[in-house]
């Protein structure tokens, strides 16, 4: 008998449908990949590596992290929402 196996998409800690690619959240923010980066790192943005054990596994950026920080960045400097 095989011992049973959680689906890795329910291990996450969100949906794949709720995540963005580290290239298209630097499109939405107008920066580059490295600043998303290290706003992975500093916490700004929430996201998970899709093989955390691989040092250069592929981030996936959480999209309402992203939208909340666009809101944030808006309020702050008076803007209009972009999204």
């Amino acid at each position: 008998m095989r011992p049973f196996r959680v689906p890795e998409q329910l291990l996450l800690p969100w949906s794949p449908q709720q995540t963005i690619s580290v290239k298209h959240a630097a499109e939405m923010l107008d920066v580059g990949h490295m600043t998303i980066t290290r706003m992975i790192e500093d916490g700004t943005l929430s996201a998970y590596k899709i093989r955390p054990d691989k040092s250069h596994s592929p981030w996936r950026v959480n999209y309402d992290s992203v939208l909340a920080h666009l809101d944030r960045v808006h309020r702050i400097n008076g803007l209009e929402k972009r999204f």
